[in-house]
């Protein structure tokens, strides 16, 4: 039990760098957009962009999209962590941390959906 729970904090250890340099580059690529194709225009740093609008961005080489998309990852990043504990906890059997588990991804969830509608 030992042994599957060192490969597993090696799994949730490799999804949180994955995950963060995978935020760092789209931001550094957005950075690098920002300078070459908008020298000279101020981008307002409140102008938030919806998801499908970052996905459309990403595809059009908009340097707000690149950077949105960066922190939007950086975000997920952590709740990915949760789902793949939970996923640990339940091949592990440990039921109660399974259980509270799913409550702090419920919590993500929930604040994540206010945060949403309050924009």
């Amino acid at each position: 039990m030992k042994d599957e729970m060192n490969r597993l904090e090696l799994i949730i250890g490799k999804i949180l760098r994955f995950g963060v340099a995978t935020a760092i580059t789209f931001m550094v690529f957005g950075c690098f957009l920002l300078i070459v194709r908008n020298n000279k225009e101020v981008v307002p740093y409140y102008s938030y962009l919806k998801l499908s609008e970052i996905l459309q961005g990403i595809v059009v080489l908009q340097p707000n999209a690149w950077l949105m998309g960066g922190v939007f990852t950086l975000i997920l990043t952590p709740v990915l962590r949760v789902i793949t504990s939970i996923f640990a906890f339940v091949k592990v059997k440990d039921w109660v941390y399974t259980w509270i588990t799913i409550i702090v991804l419920l919590i993500l969830i929930l604040a994540m959906a206010f945060g949403i509608n309050q924009s």
